[in-house]
């Protein structure tokens, strides 16, 4: 088959690639990924591209529709293909937890390895690490060296599995790591496990993000690719061995003395992680292949890693409500509150309780409350709109970066929502108001000048850009309603009412951008006082943490999955009633 040229000028390069690939997949082979948020459905918009044709005529087109039939170039601007986020890393956790790792060090001298008359070197059960010292003490021998004994041996341990045996003493290098993994975004954080001190945090957004926003999207591209969930497990292990590359510039050593890597995520995070096949978490009855705790060696994954790095995966809790919620609770109070703690992300998962019983559920919030859906919404980038409020009756927004709006990301949804029903720019059933009948109610504001029209539809205008539109609204209707339905349907399945929730807790990077009095106002969260709201920034994130650092956190998690009952909402009436109630905003006076 005869291949066609593909020119990335702006990049500087050219590839021969086949034809009938469509130009999404053009811009993956040469490494220049685009955002495929719909997961190459057409439906989002977010890969619009610029091409050539050899006449020189340009035209935009959509990269996941379009496939190669002729020669073309590809006018790729860095922002297509660079995918920066503001990703959260720090949360602060209510409890205090202690440091007693499970990953320990012990240094034998010369003289401890010295045997006596036909005695033993070493009182181990570790045949190929045994073999392993055997050859450096063959090694030794040929070159007339010094046997490695004479230097003394630091044995690796997890609990009271040796993993490892280092030459010398090498007890001041015990690095771990912890991961968490979210549909969007992975965040990692490097401890010193002999002093418990933080030596490195950083992110990324998730490689997966190529293939799809959602779950929900790359559950469908295992299921339509045969090589799709090796592909996606592929694409996460090369995100955190990245991660790791950089946290090793900063850390000397670190990978030869990383010998723990504790991880969470969401149920399709794990199954993709281990390169398990999500299918049967597509459909009903939502099955995953295992709930609980999953070990393996580094080498099992092929990180770059020592190869008896000790991998865990913290438990699952049921359906959607993953590991990830699992470390949000870790990172809870063992006291009698009842609380209700919210992790806000591209799935949403719940959990009512208290220590003796929990109640857990997901909810799927969609990619609108993080811009994903709307027809101007972008992931929290620089250019995103991230917080809207009207100052002296004129419209006031900021943009992350401090840079010109290029779109709107979650929190700046949230707060446009409030401002366009506290205002009466919106009524309480997500109507949008057209120019003229908003100056037949409000003939001074300045605010009228923002409502247009955009494609037939009414629309609410930021910058000439950059706006919100009626069918917007109605995706984030539906966004906020499985939100608060869902902790209403708990609520009423455990027994209590808003008035009864001693605390409100919301965890992850959106719910810790939102502003909860806008949240409040357009009925995401149920009606719980602001006092009685509390953010803690990336929960699951302190929790997994909190695992590496303290191995009395295993009989935590072990009490939090006996203690915790699934709920699928899905099925439960509750919820569908709540969630045809909550469609619609709350009725609130308007201010003028």
């Amino acid at each position: 088959m005869s291949k066609l040229e593909v020119l990335f000028p702006n990049q500087g390069r050219s590839l021969l690639l086949p034809p009938g690939i469509t130009l999404a997949e053009a811009c993956d082979a040469a490494n220049l990924p685009l955002d495929l948020v719909c997961n190459g459905r057409g439906t989002c918009g977010k890969c619009r591209i610029r091409i050539q044709e050899a006449d020189g005529s340009q035209r935009e087109v959509l990269a996941c529709r379009t496939r190669l039939d002729r020669p073309l170039q590809i006018l790729l601007r860095e922002e297509d293909y660079i995918h920066r986020a503001q990703v959260m890393t720090a949360g602060h956790s209510q409890r205090l937890y202690g440091f007693s790792p499970a990953l320990t060090k012990r240094y034998l001298s010369p003289e401890q390895l010295t045997p006596e008359y036909c005695g033993q070197v070493l009182d181990i059960d570790a045949p190929l690490l045994l073999a392993e010292l055997s050859r450096r003490m063959l090694q030794s021998d040929a070159a007339g060296q010094s046997p490695p004994t004479e230097q003394g041996l630091t044995l690796v341990y997890y609990d009271e599995e040796l993993l490892a045996m280092q030459q010398g003493d090498t007890t001041a290098r015990l690095y771990g790591a912890a991961c968490d993994i979210g549909t969007t975004s992975v965040a990692l954080y490097i401890y010193d496990l002999a002093s418990g001190g933080l030596l490195y945090t950083g992110s990324a957004l998730n490689g997966q993000i190529t293939r799809g926003a959602d779950v929900i999207s790359r559950i469908s591209y295992c299921q339509s690719q045969p090589d799709g969930t090796y592909e996606l497990q592929r694409l996460i292990l090369n995100t955190l061995d990245r991660l790791l590359a950089e946290a090793s510039e900063k850390v000397p050593g670190l990978m030869q003395d990383l010998y723990s890597l504790v991880a969470c995520g969401n149920t399709t995070m794990q199954h993709l992680f281990f390169g398990f096949y999500p299918g049967a978490l597509g459909h009903s009855p939502f099955v995953s292949l295992s709930h609980h705790t999953q070990t393996c060696r580094a080498a099992d994954l092929g990180l770059q890693l020592p190869s008896n790095c000790r991998v865990t995966y913290l438990p699952l809790l049921g359906g959607f409500v993953g590991a990830d919620t699992t470390a949000v609770l870790l990172t809870l109070p063992e006291d009698d509150k009842l609380r209700l703690a919210i992790d806000l992300g591209t799935n949403g998962e719940i959990v009512l309780g208290k220590p003796g019983r929990r109640l857990a559920a997901s909810t799927a919030c969609g990619p609108a409350l993080e811009g994903g859906s709307l027809a101007c919404g972008m992931r929290g980038t620089n250019g995103a709109v991230d917080t809207v409020q009207i100052r002296d009756g004129q419209l006031d927004f900021h943009c992350i970066g401090d840079e010109p709006a290029k779109g709107i990301c979650g929190s700046g949804v949230v707060d446009l929502a409030a401002v366009l029903l506290s205002h009466g720019l919106m009524d309480a059933s997500g109507r949008l108001l057209s120019r003229e009948e908003y100056l037949s109610q409000r003939p001074t504001s300045a605010l009228a000048a923002h409502l247009g029209i955009h494609e037939g539809g009414n629309a609410f205008f930021l910058t000439d850009t950059v706006f919100l539109t009626q069918k917007d609204i109605r995706q984030i209707q539906l966004a906020k309603s499985a939100i608060c339905a869902g902790c209403l349907a708990l609520m009423a399945n455990y027994g209590c009412t808003s008035d009864d929730i001693d605390q409100l807790v919301l965890a992850g990077a959106f719910g810790n951008h939102i502003r909860i009095e806008s949240a409040l106002a357009i009925g995401m969260l149920p009606p719980v006082s602001a006092e009685r709201i509390l953010s803690i920034g990336n929960g699951a994130g302190q929790g997994v943490c909190q695992y590496l650092l303290d191995r009395d956190a295993r009989k935590r998690v072990q009490t939090l999955t006996v203690e915790t009952f699934h709920q699928e909402l899905a099925c439960d009436p509750v919820f569908m009633e709540e969630y045809i109630m909550q469609m619609n905003f709350p009725q609130i006076a308007t201010l003028p």
